[in-house]
């Protein structure tokens, strides 16, 4: 049996196989967060397709960290009987279900459209303009957002999953505050590598001190930013970042990038070819070099051998994967039935659609087109 089909342990619960559905945005909430039977139903199917454990889209933690319009919420507990539902279909199909839970500061679009509270780390030059100039953050503003990573973690206990993953990847606010691109604060947020981890340190403990002891805490870590030019997060300081992390009581780490330039994103679109996948496992190494726990990889992988090298070698325990399981919800069963083909999906890029309603869609175009739905 390959290795990717055998259990693994992440905190106090164990997965199936080492197959992981890495977050990716739903786009079937509405304008307050709010899910209903559409979410529970994509989640139930992942479920049922053979992932080993499911990570949903980010949720954002109070309004001000709000980016898309219909992004998924759990900024109160009036949004805990949709995610109940969502937790026990998953649970009936013998399924494993995290949440990810983010802000997403300057990444708050929806919030500056809407004339929000709109805040960020520092001002700076390369920070994104909605129409609304966002105000620099205060010791107060940081204190609220920590306290509500941790009443929002309780909120995702109190709803079933098996554990919460903070959203630290991607530019959003974790990001934000790790690298010095967006980074200038003189205070004890900022500076050094040590003040500029302070912030996903504290959110750590404010989680961790308003759930139970044994329950998981994950992370999506931007481990390090690529950019063509200007000053960023290493992956030097991405693996001291996660040793830090580790130390906090973080039970996996999956490892991704913080901020990234439009030439960056363009070079990993078409993977497909084994050399073009797994295109962060040289920052893997540099991150196991200083963990001892789980570690998950992400990264433009689309077929077994790739997978089982990165998971044989001892680099990564798992392996994430999302854009495959739009295309085909049921590839880790047919992967694990004996059909061990490079999953269908070719990096295309065409997953984000518009709707005739003028709304984002998720799904694969490609697999639209073959079919005679667009």
């Amino acid at each position: 049996m390959s290795v990717l089909f055998e259990p693994m342990k992440i905190g106090n619960f164990e997965t199936r196989n080492r197959f992981v559905r890495s977050a990716t945005y739903f786009a079937l909430a509405d304008e307050n967060g709010f899910i209903g039977e559409p979410s529970a139903k994509l989640m139930k199917n992942l479920a049922e397709g053979g992932v080993g454990l499911i990570i949903t889209g980010y949720a954002y933690i109070s309004k001000s960290g709000q980016s898309f319009v219909d992004m998924n919420g759990i900024q109160d507990d009036d949004h805990l009987a949709g995610y109940q539902k969502m937790t026990k279909a998953v649970h009936d199909a013998d399924g494993r279900i995290v949440m990810q839970i983010a802000h997403c500061g300057t990444g708050s679009e929806t919030t500056a459209r809407t004339g929000g509270d709109y805040m960020a780390v520092s001002i700076t030059e390369k920070m994104p303009n909605y129409g609304h100039l966002a105000r620099e953050m205060n010791e107060e503003d940081i204190e609220a957002i920590i306290e509500s990573f941790g009443q929002a973690a309780r909120r995702v206990e109190e709803a079933g999953f098996d554990g919460v993953q903070i959203h630290g990847a991607h530019g959003y606010l974790v990001s934000q505050f790790l690298s010095p691109r967006s980074n200038l604060r003189r205070d004890k947020w900022g500076g050094s590598l040590k003040n500029r981890t302070r912030f996903v340190v504290e959110v750590v403990r404010s989680i961790k001190k308003s759930v139970s002891d044994d329950f998981p805490v994950l992370i999506k870590l931007g481990c390090r930013d690529y950019l063509d030019e200007g000053v960023g997060l290493t992956i030097e300081e991405g693996a001291e970042v996660s040793q830090t992390l580790e130390k906090e009581g973080v039970c996996l780490i999956e490892i991704s990038n913080g901020f990234q330039d439009a030439s960056y994103r363009k070079q990993r679109l078409g993977t497909t070819t084994p050399e073009k996948e797994a295109y962060y496992l040289p920052d893997a190494r540099v991150i196991r070099d200083k963990t001892t726990g789980p570690l998950s990889l992400v990264g433009g992988m689309r077929s077994l051998p790739v997978m089982e090298e990165v998971v044989g070698s001892g680099v990564s325990d798992c392996v994430s994967i999302c854009r495959p399981l739009i295309r085909e919800p049921d590839l880790i069963n047919r992967w694990r039935q004996g059909d061990t083909r490079s999953a269908d999906c070719i990096s295309c890029g065409g997953c984000f659609n518009l709707g005739e309603d003028k709304k984002l869609k998720i799904y694969c175009r490609q697999l639209a087109k073959k079919e005679g739905k667009s």
